[in-house]
This record gives C-alpha cells, structure tokens and sequence, in this order.
C-alpha cells in the first residue's frame, strides 16, 4: 500500500534466464529449444529455428548502436534488482519499497518469441509451455502478489485452448496475446472462436500487448527506427485489436470475455470511441450484422485499458469515458517504463481520490483475481 491506495500493476515484466527455454521445455524438444546463438549480424542473441527471435533487416530494428545505448541507460534505475538476477526476493523488495501491492507478469523474450509464426507449431506450443511452467514456478514465491499471464501459441487454436486451460488449472490470471495478425488472421478471424469460448469459460482476461520487432505484421515497419516504430506500433496495434474485437463480432458473440489493453497507454481511448462511434452514426451495422449494440457499450461491458501514471490526458479521458474503465502500469522492469515514478505522478493527477483509487486498485484487481 502507498499513501492510503492500494496498487496493482497491471504490465510488468519478467526478464527471463536465457536457460529456461532449455531447462524447462519438454524433453523431446530440448535439442530446438530457444538458446543464444549467432544472429547473422556479428552479435549473439536468442534464436530459434535456426533464427533470431526478432527480425534483424528491414525496419523497425531493435539493434542500432543508438538505442542499445539509450536502453541501457535506462536499465540503471534497476541495477539492484539486475544484480540479484531479478529473482522474485528483488522484486518484492522493489514492489514493498515502492508500496505496489501486485504486479500482473508478462514475458519479455517469449512475447517476441510470439512475434514469429514458427514453422513447426508443436514446437511453438513446447515454447509456450517451458515458459509458462517457469513462470508459474517464479509467481509461486508469493502468488497472491505476483500474477502471471499465460503464453499461448494462438498460431494453433487447438494448442492455445489446451495451453490455456492447463496454464489456469495452475493458477495463471490471464493470457498473453499479442494485437498483430498471425498467420494472416486477425484477432476476429473465425479460426479463433473457439479459443475465445475456451478463455470465456475459463474466467480469465485476455491481455493484449505487443512487442517489438516482430516478423509479424506491424505498423512499426513503416519506420526506419526502433523509436519511431514503437511510438506507433503500440498503440495502433491496440486501437485496431480493440475495433477488431467489437466490430466483427467477437464480444457480441463472447459477452463475458473480458479484455485488457496494456503498454500502449490510455489517451487514445476517448478519440477511438468518438471514431467507432461516428461510423455507427453513419452506417450503423450494415457491414456488421453482429454489432447488435453500439461501440461504446461493448467496450464498457468488456474493455479495460491501462495508463501511465504521467499521461496529461487521463484527466479528460476519465471525464470524457469514465473512471470505471482505467487501469494502472509502469512496465517494470523495462527501460523505457515508468518505474518507480509511475505511482507519484498518478498520485499528482489532478483527479478525485476515488478515481485515483479505481485506477490504482478497485478496476484491475477482481479481474486478475487479487484481493
């Protein structure tokens, strides 16, 4: 607890061993699994399938001397932490000393793993599988403080349902699903009925976040810079899994689906409405027999979005939306993330306690089952 509020961070990261994928993938596959190797560009780095996890050419790179530089730099607020090999007794320690009650976990190298389609999805699945294992181990230390979301290989929607109930018989809080197409499928492509029917059953939120450099499609590789890249690609990617899911149908047909944006902040929520809701006005479903009510309804019954605590829109955005529907994130322990300042400046907000209290704890916490 800080200053009287309760908090829930709902996009933190693991920064993961680079032996896990090994250490923790089931024996028929530990010969393929994930290792440092040879990127093709004179650097060592995390491959598999005989390839980088994230794309090395074209745009959008994540390896220019520029930004290794900056994102090293940005590390230094966690050197403690990174001394300790981030084991869950430093972040703990990181999470008392800064009076954050629980932290909704995410993959680092298995969210960019998820950026490739893999040609042998079995072996995606055994991936999947080697991570969520180690990460529920991790999570264990103190489950009702540390929540892990589950990686799944949507790429097979029978192997994402299987993934999916196992991982939530364990005590997974959600599952990590990445916003870009996959297979040249969109989050509403048909393929994935069933996976939404399983996760809808299950009680779990679906938690969209991207991560850069993916082989998948991306709004970033329409820049020539990692930075440029990921100051579209985050938020773009969310705006349209957000429209994707409403408009075609999918929370119309799953209504008790719940879905949780992180990492691309919250400011742009208030204009996207207005845009989904302009077309409404115009055209109303007439492309989209499905959407039996109007935008907006469907995100307040099923949409949570997160924020940065320094965003000089959330005012608006609670005024214009609504304080129900906030959720708060720094993304630590990442470099371009908001720890540990995040908290202070939501604190700052020229806001009504009450809402800083939804935002904070009261919208996220029930979701991920804390509390």
């Amino acid at each position: 607890m800080r200053n009287g509020f309760r908090i829930i961070d709902t996009d933190s990261h693991q920064m993961e061993p680079p032996n896990i994928w090994v250490d923790y993938i089931d024996p028929a596959f530990r010969d393929r699994a994930p290792r440092i190797g040879d990127m093709g560009n004179g650097r060592a780095g995390m491959c598999v399938e005989g390839e980088p996890i994230t794309k090395q050419d074209g745009n959008y790179p994540m390896h220019s001397k520029e930004f290794l530089e900056a994102a090293a730099r940005g590390m230094e607020k966690h050197e403690k932490s990174r001394a300790a090999g981030f084991k869950p007794e430093a972040r703990i320690s990181d999470m008392e000393q800064h009076g954050v009650d629980a932290q909704v976990l995410y993959p680092t190298v298995g969210g960019q793993m998820l950026g490739k389609e893999f040609r042998d999805l079995e072996l995606l699945a055994a991936v999947c599988r080697a991570y969520n294992d180690w990460s529920l181990e991790y999570c264990g230390h103190a489950p009702e403080r540390l929540r892990m979301a589950a990686m799944l290989p949507v790429q097979a929607t029978d192997l994402a349902i299987e993934e999916a109930r196992r991982t939530a018989a364990k005590g997974a809080a959600g599952f990590y699903v990445r916003p870009n197409p996959v297979c040249g499928r969109n989050l509403h492509h048909e393929a994935n009925e069933p996976l939404w029917s399983a996760i809808e059953d299950l009680g779990l939120p679906v938690c969209i976040h991207d991560s850069g450099s993916p082989y998948l499609p991306s709004f970033g590789e329409r820049m020539e810079t990692h930075t440029s890249g990921h100051i579209i690609a985050h938020p773009f990617e969310a705006m349209v899994a957000m429209m994707s899911l409403i408009w075609f149908g999918v929370v119309e047909r799953h209504p008790r689906l719940r879905v949780v944006h992180v990492e691309a902040d919250a400011g742009w929520l208030p204009y996207w409405l207005q845009r989904m809701e302009q077309h409404w006005e115009f055209s109303g479903n007439a492309e989209h027999p499905e959407l039996k009510q109007r935008p907006t309804d469907y995100f307040k019954s099923n949409f949570l979005v997160a924020c940065r605590g320094d965003e000089m829109t959330l005012p608006a955005l609670c005024q214009l939306v609504g304080d129900d529907y906030v959720t708060f994130n720094t993304d630590y322990p990442h470099p371009d993330g908001t720890w540990p300042a995040g908290m202070g400046d939501l604190e700052q907000q020229p806001l009504a306690q009450e809402s800083i209290r939804k935002i904070f704890w009261d919208n996220a916490a029930p979701v991920f089952g804390v509390g």
